[in-house]
């Protein structure tokens, strides 16, 4: 069945598909393992990843006796990837730069012993946006200055460090609030 492009973007119009695929645009993982890590169903994983597959969006491979997915194209990630810059400039999320103690008057002064150079506010945002829209700032920063991403999604709480570290970006500091909070200091790598 040849894919067609109402049919691409009906595939990314559930939110639990995003999630899968922003999963394994860093992992080669199996059924089973995305359910843990998404803690739903095992059944509805395999069904959309069955879907996705046949789409053509997505490949497995059987090692050892276990099925493990993948993308079929690194068109996927980009087509996502700019998906979320449109969606994050149309939102204006933009990191605020903490000189003059403005970001500790933005957290009502709870700020940590790190003292950020800028900080990144993605709560009520889901994957894949603040794991990507962190990465963009991190790369539009000078080396060695330090990023405080929070989030209350808590995958992106996942995903942000591994991410981030496979760039070859330092994770200084991850704190989880009693509020559902999750603040990430990283420090962006020395040489570009």
């Amino acid at each position: 069945m040849p894919l067609k492009l109402p049919d691409l973007f009906r595939t990314f119009s559930n939110q639990t598909r995003i999630e899968i695929v922003t999963m394994l645009m860093d992992n080669f993982l199996t059924a089973s393992e995305i359910a843990s890590l998404l803690q739903i169903d095992l059944s509805t994983v395999y069904r959309h990843l069955q879907q996705m597959k046949k789409l053509g969006i997505l490949t497995s491979r059987h090692l050892h006796g276990v099925e493990r997915f993948d993308f079929s194209s690194p068109h996927i990630f980009r087509m996502l990837d700019e998906a979320i810059s449109f969606i994050t400039e149309l939102k204006g999320f933009k990191p605020i730069s903490c000189s003059e103690g403005i970001c500790s008057y933005y957290l009502g002064g709870e700020l940590d012993v790190i003292e950020p150079d800028q900080l990144l506010d993605m709560r009520g945002e889901s994957c894949p946006i603040p794991d990507i829209q962190a990465r963009k700032t991190l790369e539009n920063m000078n080396p060695g200055e330090v990023l405080l991403v929070i989030v209350d999604y808590p995958l992106s709480g996942e995903r942000i460090p591994v991410s981030i570290q496979k760039e070859g970006h330092e994770i200084i500091k991850k704190i989880s609030d009693k509020y559902g909070d999750i603040k990430i200091y990283m420090r962006r790598r020395e040489n570009a």
